[in-house]
């Protein structure tokens, strides 16, 4: 029997393209995806809501970007795990150590939300390591004095704190972070919760655990996700090879931008070409970046047909690109 190459995936992608600014683009008029955006007219999304101009996936943080007159955005992007009482509250982390006081509260490290009842974790204080301009304005606040902004909430409350204050209707991706057996159930808390507001056509369902997206595949038809880990690097390897995509589960790609090389200088991947773009708007299937920060980068996405950036920093995304929109 004769095997295959396993070697030959690899040298396909460890042979990435140059970025060409003179490759066509793929204009998207008619495009069947409602998230590919019109050329040169991406999506601003608020990576854990802002979290590099206000702490991050708070109540406060979704308050200054429903209302700040200095920026407008499109999209949401946040995380959830499920708690004892099996609750869904919006954190990144596994723990609430980088953001809190946590540590203080429960006398050790790496307390998870799943160890704890909603109602233990309302004491913390998530403003504590907000650090801006070298300044921590919310550190030191506890009991009555942390303001209900920077507290613990349900994803139910974010959203219907949205849905009650925003000027127009937002995009949500929204990312379980519980895993296993645990996973499937944050995975069918969050379908009930979409379903219940009739929000499926906004939200974007995101996960780096194989297991959640199967569970979404599986017991969640009305959801549309993003592509996993896996099925990122299987569609880049096609779209570098010329092969057809075939059927696919996913609507979108979340993917980072970046162009890594080798110590000596040549290029191993580059996720932000207009090639990948253009394969991925050929096959009906939206691009959105994370996490991009600098302006530069944002441009150069935005020049290449991205669909949405996700940034800790939207008011400077919106000042780069948004009032193109």
């Amino acid at each position: 029997m004769k095997f295959p190459n396993i070697l030959t995936p690899l040298k396909v992608i460890a042979t990435a393209s140059k970025d060409d600014a003179s490759a066509p683009i793929l204009f998207n008029e008619n495009a069947k995806n409602p998230y590919i955006t019109p050329y040169g007219r991406p999506l601003v999304s608020a990576h854990r809501s802002g979290a590099g101009i206000v702490p991050e996936n708070t109540l406060m943080a979704f308050g200054l970007c429903l209302n700040s007159p200095e920026f407008d955005i499109d999209l949401f992007e946040l995380d959830v795990h499920m708690t004892l009482d099996g609750e869904l509250v919006v954190l990144h982390n596994n723990t609430y150590d980088a953001t809190s006081n946590s540590e203080e509260v429960f006398g050790r490290k790496d307390v998870r939300p799943e160890e704890c009842a909603l109602e233990q974790l309302k004491v913390l204080n998530l403003g504590e390591h907000f650090e801006l301009d070298g300044e921590y304005p919310y550190r030191g606040l506890r009991g009555g004095n942390i303001p209900d902004t920077l507290r613990v909430h349900k994803l139910d409350e974010i959203l219907d704190f949205v849905s009650a204050n925003g000027k127009k209707k937002y995009y949500f991706s929204i990312d379980v972070k519980n895993r296993g057996e645990l996973g499937g159930k944050a995975a069918d808390r969050l379908y009930r919760i979409l379903g219940e507001r009739d929000l499926y056509d906004r939200v974007i369902a995101a996960s780096f655990n194989a297991s959640v997206t199967k569970h979404y595949d599986a017991c969640c038809p009305g959801m549309t996700r993003s592509a996993s880990p896996a099925e990122v690097l299987a569609f880049y390897y096609k779209c570098r090879s010329g092969a057809e995509l075939g059927r696919v589960n996913y609507s979108l790609l979340q993917i980072p931008y970046g162009v890594y090389r080798k110590p000596w200088g040549a290029e191993i991947i580059n996720l932000g070409t207009r090639e990948l773009i253009n394969y991925a708007h050929k096959h009906d299937i939206a691009v959105q970046y994370w996490t991009v920060n600098r302006a530069e980068d944002m441009r150069k996405l935005c020049d290449n047909g991205a669909d949405a950036i996700m940034t800790d920093y939207p008011d400077l995304a919106y000042a780069t690109f948004g009032r193109r929109c």
